[in-house]
């Protein structure tokens, strides 16, 4: 019987290229780098949770990634999975800005373009908040997301619970997520969790609790764009002009 070093080398040619972009954290026993080998080389199913708002500063902070706003994500989850794996569910997490009417218009334009690609809308909310000015000692209105981090990690973790995936993708660089991904390792240890940080965003925390990790380019943005107007059934979905 072949040892583990005779069927790494076996599999080594084989499947090499379907860890291609892929970061993992490093094993010690040869053992378990065979048993990794051979994971990737049969299909794995992966589920994608996308922090949109965490996304969505990222792209807006930079004026050269505005016009990536109009981000397929299904095919940015085809993109990085293999040709055999399957993809389970590609979910957003997000919320409407109710007091900016423009906004909310692009908004909804989007979540329509994504629903029309098979991608499932998660909707929290945001909350006034009353801060007081350190300088002029008043009081002021801001508004803060609330329930996106949350709805994640239970999401996350239930999906883990009844078996939708293999591995998890999550994409966000938020460390509020750290303990769902701490309870997943808990409850179901088989189940890999990695991490796509939004482009220019880290986190070391998130980085060093995932499996593996996933790089969000620029290319990889420029690759998974909507096309300017989806046609769904009689309706056309147009991406907005500020978006361009």
């Amino acid at each position: 019987m072949a040892g583990p070093l005779e069927l790494g080398r076996l599999f080594s040619d084989t499947i090499s290229t379907s860890l291609v972009g892929l970061a993992a954290r490093p094993q010690a026993s040869s053992d378990v780098w065979v048993f990794f080998y051979a994971d990737r080389y049969l299909m794995a199913r992966y589920a994608f949770y996308i922090d949109g708002f965490n996304v969505y500063y990222a792209l807006q902070q930079n004026p050269h990634y505005r016009k990536y706003k109009w981000l397929d994500y299904r095919k940015l989850a085809e993109t990085a999975v293999g040709a055999k794996d399957e993809i389970t569910g590609v979910f957003y997490f997000t919320a409407f800005v109710g007091w900016k009417p423009r906004s909310v218009s692009r908004h909804k334009a989007y979540i329509r373009a994504l629903r029309s690609a098979g991608v499932e809308t998660v909707l929290g909310r945001f909350m006034e908040k009353h801060v007081k000015c350190h300088s002029c000692h008043q009081f002021f209105t801001t508004h803060e997301e609330k329930q996106s981090d949350v709805n994640i990690a239970l999401k996350l973790v239930t999906d883990a619970v009844e078996d939708l995936y293999d591995k998890a993708l999550i994409v966000s660089a938020d460390s509020d997520l750290i303990p769902a991904i701490s309870s997943i390792q808990r409850l179901v240890p088989d189940k890999e969790i990695g991490v796509m940080f939004p482009i220019g965003r880290n986190s070391y925390e998130l980085l060093r609790k995932a499996a593996f990790r996933l790089k969000m380019s620029q290319k990889l943005l420029r690759d998974c764009q909507f096309p300017d107007e989806i046609k769904v059934g009689s309706t056309i979905i147009e991406r907005p002009k500020s978006w361009r």
